[in-house]
């Protein structure tokens, strides 16, 4: 057992040097792998922390790649305005708008963090506008997170249905339930938000004041491409055999951005491509150093320790939401969460007695529920709100505490009635 308390001195030592030293996420999970290995007296510890680091390379890399690209296509091509200003077209309520808003654009970008990087200028200018404490800021946030956790062909379930060999047939039917989960838990956060708040609720305003006309004035068509092709190249691909390579992930987005940045001119796609790939870079490497923790944690003897804690406390449908908390909160990273959780689970008798669908809600419940300082998108929201730690973890990680909840209880559900 003496891997758990290294495992939460592990988790000290993340801390301290994320709050205190304000040192970037790979150095300090990078150091956090080397220190947890070394302490657990492994050997080959470079093997593992540079094939943990490599696994998610090879994994997501393309993914985040691109939908790097596409989200500064977005911005600097000025599609975003025209995006914001269709939701609100059809939703008056400022907070819904925005979680809507950040819930679609997590989809072709792969990466919730980038699409609140995205929206965060326009929300900026609306904030100023509606004074709304805040309010847009974290539902933003919040249905990013919702969409990037649970819906096909994010890397959150698309690491998961890749460990436990899911067919693709059975990979598609998984968003029937995802998808209304997902908006049903983004409606009940804003009416949370909502009664919480004590906030009286204002109409968006007109963006017409907010940005140049001939940003609003570009084809719907044109400005919703980026976003809705990933899906139809997938769908497709599932749909029908012969076209079956382009249900790849890593073939789709491909794709896409080479479309994507056929749609605008000359300067935004230079600009796109410079900044998508520093961008990719930062978000790659934060992964890459998760990814050689987790992978140090996975080859230690802490999965052992830990089933033999739990076993025969916890149902064995729960086994995987607890291992999935505890690694989320050493590394924060919820793709590295649902990667080495289910790189562990897969290795047990876990898989054959749970059926995939509440399986994989399980270990997505368990990636919301810690979202604190091992967490990069809690700091992004923390400096771009300018709200105290307190705050934060008031209007981000509680909320998606609940809805980690909710998905737990559903898994629940699923399981005892399958």
């Amino acid at each position: 057992m003496e891997s758990l308390l290294l495992f939460v001195l592990t988790i000290i030592f993340i801390s301290v040097l994320t709050i205190r030293y304000h040192i970037t996420p790979f150095l300090t999970l990078i150091a956090a792998a080397f220190l947890f290995g070394t302490f657990s007296g492994m050997d080959w510890l470079i093997q593992y922390v540079t094939g943990g680091a490599g696994r998610i390379f090879s994994l997501l890399g393309i993914p985040i790649y691109c939908g790097a690209v596409i989200a500064q296509l977005l911005r600097h091509g000025h599609f975003i305005e025209k995006i914001v200003e269709d939701v609100k077209r059809t939703i008056k309520a400022p907070d819904l708008a925005a979680g809507v808003v950040g819930y679609l654009l997590s989809i072709p970008l792969m990466c919730c963090l980038t699409s609140y990087v995205v929206m965060l200028p326009l929300i900026e200018q609306m904030e100023k506008e509606q004074s709304s404490g805040g309010r847009l800021f974290y539902m933003a946030a919040f249905g990013s997170v919702l969409s990037f956790v649970l819906i096909l062909p994010l890397p959150v379930v698309y690491s998961m249905t890749t460990a436990f060999g899911v067919s693709n047939s059975d990979t598609f039917s998984i968003n029937f339930i995802t998808v209304p989960l997902s908006l049903f838990l983004l409606g009940t956060g804003y009416v949370v938000t909502k009664r919480l708040s004590g906030f009286s609720q204002h109409p968006l305003p007109e963006l017409s004041g907010l940005v140049e006309p001939a940003m609003l004035a570009l084809p719907r068509w044109k400005v919703w491409l980026p976003i809705a092709l990933p899906i139809i190249l997938i769908s497709i691909g599932y749909l029908f055999s012969p076209l079956s390579i382009i249900s790849d992930v890593n073939i789709a987005l491909v794709i896409s951005v080479f479309v994507s940045l056929m749609l605008v001119d000359e300067k935004p796609r230079k600009i796109a491509l410079e900044k998508g790939t520093k961008n990719a870079g930062i978000i790659l490497f934060d992964l890459c150093g998760a990814g050689a923790l987790g992978f140090v944690i996975a080859a230690s003897s802490f999965p052992d320790d830990v089933f033999t804690l739990i076993n025969g406390v916890f149902p064995v449908v729960v086994v995987p939401f607890v291992l999935a908390v505890l690694i989320q909160t050493a590394q924060g990273s919820r793709i590295v969460t649902a990667v080495i959780t289910s790189t562990i689970v897969a290795g047990t008798d876990i898989v054959t007695s749970v059926p995939t669908v509440p399986l994989i809600l399980m270990i997505s419940a368990g990636t919301l529920i810690v979202s604190y300082v091992s967490d990069p998108y809690f700091w992004l929201i923390q400096r771009s709100t300018g709200d105290r730690i307190p705050t934060v973890v008031r209007r981000f990680t509680l909320p998606l505490a609940g809805a980690g909840f909710l998905i737990f209880c559903c898994a629940m559900i699923l399981f005892m009635f399958a």
